[in-house]
C-alpha cells in the first residue's frame, strides 16, 4: 500500500510539473529549479528510473536552454495552435455545410449526426482557443 501511495505521489508530482511548465512562462533557471525539485521528490520515494530521467533532462536544460530558445519555443507553440485553430474552423465549416444539405433533404438521421459532430468540433474549437490564449499570454510574459 505504501508503494502505491509513493508511486501515485510521484506520478501526481510529475503531472503537476508538466502542467506547471506548460502554464507558466518559465525561463531556464526556473526550469532547472523545477527539475531539481522533482529529482529530490523522486529520490525521496526511491524511484531510480525517474531520478535518472530527470537528471538527464536537467543536463539537457543546463546544456541547451537559453532565454532565446524558450522564447522561440513559446512562439512555435502559438504558431502551432493558430494553425490548429484555423484547421478546426475549416472542419466546422465543412460540417455546417453537410448539416445544411441534410436539412434540405429532410434526412433526420443525418441531421442528428451532423449536429452531434458540429457540437463536438465546436467544443474542440473552444478548447483550442483557450490553449491559444494561454500560449499567447505566456509568450507576452516572456517578451517583457
Amino acid at each position: 500500500m505504501k508503494k502505491l501511495i509513493s508511486v501515485l505521489a510521484v506520478v501526481a508530482s510529475v503531472g503537476l510539473f508538466a502542467s506547471a511548465s506548460a502554464q507558466a512562462a518559465q525561463n531556464c533557471a526556473a526550469k532547472s529549479a523545477a527539475l531539481e525539485k522533482q529529482i529530490k521528490i523522486a529520490e525521496y520515494y526511491g524511484n531510480t528510473y525517474k531520478v535518472a530521467g530527470l537528471k538527464k533532462a536537467l543536463a539537457e536544460v543546463k546544456a541547451h536552454c537559453t532565454n532565446d530558445s524558450v522564447l522561440a519555443g513559446a512562439q512555435k507553440d502559438v504558431n502551432k495552435l493558430e494553425k490548429k485553430l484555423n484547421k478546426k474552423r475549416e472542419d466546422i465549416a465543412d460540417v455546417q455545410a453537410d448539416l445544411r444539405k441534410a436539412k434540405a433533404k429532410g434526412d433526420a438521421r443525418k441531421v442528428a449526426k451532423y449536429q452531434k459532430k458540429l457540437a463536438e468540433k465546436q467544443a474542440d474549437l473552444r478548447e483550442i482557443q483557450q490553449k491559444l490564449s494561454q500560449a499567447r499570454a505566456e509568450l507576452a510574459a516572456l517578451q517583457k
